[in-house]
């Protein structure tokens, strides 16, 4: 999934300045012990943006005693990591989408003419990690980055799911309030859940309508044979 890195820090009211090389925190105070958290969005690799939320205000590791005693949300790992995409790559990923099926068959066919072409990549990374690290004192910040990884409370959330899991945190960002199971709900309401027969009792969080279809499966077993 992509996403605009300028709009969400502007969503999210992150006002401090992210650049390559920065690492920000955000504190999230709340009333009562343990329950303080915050957002740490990491740049210190020029590639990624990660966003992670940790226990307590400082963003630092917590000892696994101090921990324990948060809930369960802020003990399980949630967190989410953009790659940095430059103009070319932009270019290129609306290219491979306009292909369509032929561009498909011509990676299959020629995966021996990526080497060359991978060789020239690494050269004009080296390149871009400079201007990055150069544009940084003018505030630069990438238009657009790619959803790579995302997990809530530990759960890796489906790629079909990122745009809806993303858009709730990015309003618990702004709120100051992360509430990870929240996330996780609105993210599970994106699998299909199919109504069960007549003999079952659903449990009416169904999303899908059981189809059964009488002569379709009127003959399930009598067309084998044991000749």
């Amino acid at each position: 999934m992509l996403v605009n890195v300028k709009e969400f820090l502007e969503h999210a009211d992150i006002r401090e300045a992210l650049y390559p090389g920065k690492r920000l925190v955000k504190p999230c105070k709340q009333i009562g012990q343990y329950k303080n958290h915050c957002i740490v969005i990491d740049w210190r690799d020029p590639e990624i943006i990660s966003i992670d939320i940790k226990p307590g205000i400082s963003g630092k590791q917590l000892a696994p005693e101090v921990v324990k005693e948060y809930p369960v949300c802020f003990q399980t790992p949630t967190y989410v990591k953009i790659k940095v995409m430059n103009d070319d790559e932009e270019e290129e990923k609306e290219g491979e989408e306009e292909e369509g099926e032929e561009g498909k068959s011509k990676g299959k066919s020629g995966g021996g003419g990526k080497k060359p072409a991978q060789k020239k990549k690494s050269l004009e990374d080296i390149q871009l990690i400079a201007a990055r690290f150069s544009e940084s004192a003018e505030g630069h910040i990438p238009s657009l980055g790619e959803i790579k990884e995302m997990m809530v409370m530990g759960v890796e959330i489906a790629k079909e799911a990122f745009g809806t899991a993303f858009t709730e945190l990015t309003r618990q960002i702004n709120h100051a309030r992360i509430s990870a199971t929240e996330i996780l709900a609105k993210s599970a309401n994106l699998v299909t859940r199919v109504t069960p027969p007549g003999f079952l009792k659903p449990k009416g969080d169904e999303t899908q309508l059981y189809k059964y279809d009488r002569e379709k499966n009127a003959d399930i077993g009598t067309g084998m044979s044991l000749g």
